[in-house]
């Protein structure tokens, strides 16, 4: 992240913030002088008329459907990186591929798994066959990396025990969560196109190979040495949006004063506290602090209320929160084509709700490291000075607190956890 802290990086990020066409964009990128070569850039465009998803995809994310949640705030989105630019200007084109997927929730999982051994879905019944009808008819790339993303919680426990084999690590997983699993592999290999001319959802796939293939895939996701990493490090990530949670339902609860002081509040808890600054979590708590009902996840979070399973209902709110973060790492990661986009498909209003409260203007990552720089539509600093908070968040930025910040040791999940603990027993206290 030490790159991002460059004045020309942090100069081209602001541009490309303001940027609207692809001329802007442009200039925003020469700021770097070419001294950045493993940086790449996705950034959407109000004046670029060069729609990057599919018109089989774009049908999901309006009404009357709804059910695709897209990470950018457009789909006329324009990409930067030296090769790129270097081989349009010589030639005046440069073709590359664009890949995406369409990420199952763990809903969906669960509803693909009844299709597969043909059970009733109930109330839902008709509007998941025809949702899973269209899939199929439209031949979209669908994956289910962030239904397994869901479950980290639930297979951390295994994970850390270090399991000696797969066939042993597959066993210790919870029964329903194996047959999702091996459904969602099933259902992975319906031939569309066969699917097309007879309707007839013929998976390729026996059962048996569905199986070998789902336990190979998931112990390589959660147990081997890359995946148990990436894992821990996202957990590590989701406790503290857990703490900044707490605190954030604490100081709304703890009195009835404006929004703009319980900012100050917010940002000394967040210095004093948790240790790290998010752009997104702080304009969801001032959204929150300026309207109780503003998030639907927390409206219910009331003085009087009950406190039975609550810290539940927060960490399952943190992991929503961190659902950005998963599609962030695969923009980095990348799949077939030079550039991803990923996108949810969910029937999970609040879900949808709470993405919706940060729309992503764009992104600079760094190919080699992993390293991310995501560009709000907003302008973070400019929305908090709008909203009367100028003075809160530049004493947060400034030099001295910030490094004071990052002097400090990195947090682990065992310090993080003690912090929870404390702050959640604070917080069950006001309610």
């Amino acid at each position: 992240m030490e790159e991002f802290n460059q004045d020309a990086v942090k100069m081209c990020l602001f541009a490309l913030s303001k940027a609207e066409d692809p001329s802007d964009a442009a200039l925003a990128w020469a700021i770097l002088q070419r001294k950045h070569p493993d940086l790449s850039a996705m950034v959407a465009l109000g004046r670029y008329d060069k729609a990057i998803i599919p018109q089989s995809v774009k049908k999901y994310i309006g009404k009357p459907h709804s059910y695709l949640v897209p990470y950018f705030s457009s789909e006329k989105i324009y990409f930067l990186d030296d090769e790129l630019l270097t081989g349009m200007f010589s030639s005046g084109e440069f073709q590359f591929r664009i890949d995406y997927s369409v990420m199952f929730d763990t809903n969906i999982a669960t509803y693909i798994d009844k299709l597969v051994r043909g059970e009733s879905l109930g109330n839902v019944q008709s509007k998941v066959v025809s949702l899973v009808d269209d899939i199929l008819h439209d031949d979209l790339n669908f994956d289910h990396l962030f239904y397994m993303t869901e479950n980290v919680k639930n297979v951390l426990p295994i994970i850390e025990r270090d399991p000696s084999s797969k066939l042993q690590f597959w066993k210790s997983l919870n029964r329903g969560f194996r047959n999702n699993l091996v459904s969602l592999q099933i259902f992975r290999s319906i031939n569309c196109q066969e699917y097309k001319r007879t309707c007839n959802p013929r998976p390729e796939f026996s059962f048996r190979q569905a199986a070998r293939y789902a336990i190979d895939f998931t112990y390589d996701f959660y147990a081997s040495e890359v995946g148990k990493d990436h894992v821990l490090n996202f957990v590590l990530l989701q406790r503290l949006i857990l703490l900044q949670l707490i605190g954030m339902v604490k100081i709304q609860l703890s009195s009835g004063k404006s929004a703009k002081h319980k900012m100050g509040q917010f940002f000394s808890y967040i210095h004093e506290v948790v240790g790290a600054y998010f752009d997104r979590e702080a304009i969801i708590a001032h959204k929150y602090f300026c309207d109780r009902n503003a998030i639907e996840m927390l409206e219910r979070i009331k003085k009087g209320g009950g406190k039975r399973g609550l810290l539940k209902k927060l960490d399952n709110i943190a992991w929503d929160m961190a659902a950005p973060r998963f599609m962030e790492r695969l923009i980095v990661a990348g799949g077939d084509g030079r550039y991803f986009i990923p996108m949810f498909l969910t029937f999970d209003s609040g879900l949808r709700e709470l993405l919706g409260h940060y729309a992503v203007k764009g992104a600079v990552f760094n190919k080699t490291t992993g390293a991310y720089a995501p560009i709000p539509a907003i302008n973070t600093r400019e929305y908090f000075a709008q909203h009367g908070c100028q003075d809160e968040i530049d004493h947060l930025y400034s030099e001295p607190v910030r490094t004071e910040r990052l002097s400090r040791e990195k947090p682990t999940r065992f310090t993080i956890h003690r912090l929870i603990r404390r702050e959640f027993k604070a917080l069950r206290a006001l309610i």
